[in-house]
């Protein structure tokens, strides 16, 4: 039986051991904040564990003991046994034996040490600390979805670059509609000109949705020189056929067409490309032809007419 196995050797300085309450609460306030889910919870279950919430944070020394026992009865190699064991000496090593130590006896290969570091400094909320291990090259991206919905919506987290540093540092794989939609929303925030690019990679309705929800975004945003920066970010970007189609839907007809400045985006859009003849016909899409004192029936006819002169 290697060492680790074996409980009253692993805690041999105080076989009676158990987590103390401010770490029990810490970890049960840590895991509200993350959705109800911890990411030591995730790798409980792959090791077959049914209901980690109802073992970790182990509440006494019998607790501990069956959580041990699970964990080494558990089907799983060696080195998954020995990432959670390690997992949990990085608990407990203020009165134990050291995470350094363990993992040296246990022989646990480095990139699996490297992962426990940075989920457990995750699971603790200190997120650019447990990037620093997440991101490392050695590491194939485990939960890379998880990580960056932890990253984009934890209420703690508010370092929007961060979800995007992972995201381009490990690149995965982003499947998910929830992750989707909580990472487009950090990338716009950052760049409206990467949000318009990297939506362009899904199928036609998910395209569509981001591409709307862009516009949302933008447009919705806290009012001041940011907004009307990002505004005419969006409105002078390069749009394909089906996005023209789509922007003017949404801002005449469709969910956007409410939104603060949706009328002058659709408009001033609608001049930028050369378009001009389309206001007239769209003049009472809003219900008046009129807007800041600017008469766009006759702006589009005199743009036609290749003179800006009798526009006002």
């Amino acid at each position: 039986m290697a060492e680790f196995e074996n409980f009253d050797v692993l805690f041999a300085s105080d076989r009676s051991f158990a987590y103390g309450e401010q770490t029990i609460t810490q970890i049960l306030k840590s895991r509200r904040a993350a959705h109800n889910e911890l990411l030591i919870d995730k790798l409980l279950k792959t090791l077959g564990v049914a209901r980690p919430q109802d073992l970790y944070p182990p509440r006494s020394n019998q607790s501990l003991r069956n959580l041990h026992s699970q964990i080494i009865e558990s089907a799983s190699p060696d080195h998954h046994k020995q990432s959670l064991l390690y997992y949990i000496v990085k608990d407990t090593q203020d009165h134990h034996t050291t995470s350094s130590d363990f993992a040296r006896a246990a022989f646990l290969p480095q990139k699996y040490r490297v992962f426990i570091d940075g989920i457990w400094l995750l699971d603790r909320g200190d997120f650019e600390n447990a990037l620093g291990y997440l991101t490392e090259p050695v590491l194939i991206p485990t939960f890379p979805e998880e990580i960056i919905y932890l990253l984009c919506t934890h209420p703690n987290q508010q370092d929007d670059k961060l979800p995007l540093a992972y995201y381009y540092t490990v690149s995965p794989a982003v499947t998910s509609p929830r992750v989707i939609e909580a990472f487009f929303a950090k990338l716009a925030m950052n760049s409206v000109t990467e949000a318009l690019s990297w939506c362009r990679q899904y199928d036609e309705p998910s395209h569509r949705k981001l591409f709307e929800q862009l516009i949302h975004l933008v447009l919705s945003g806290p009012e001041g020189e940011n907004r009307a920066r990002r505004s005419v970010e969006l409105i002078h970007l390069p749009f394909s056929q089906e996005e023209e189609a789509w922007f003017e839907s949404y801002l005449t007809d469709g969910e956007g067409k409410d939104l603060y400045g949706a009328k002058d985006a659709y408009k001033v859009r609608t001049v930028a490309t050369g378009k001009c003849n389309a206001i007239a016909g769209r003049a009472d899409a809003y219900g008046d032809k009129s807007d800041h004192l600017m008469d766009w029936s006759s702006l589009g006819s005199s743009y036609e007419q290749g003179s800006m002169t009798s526009a006002r």
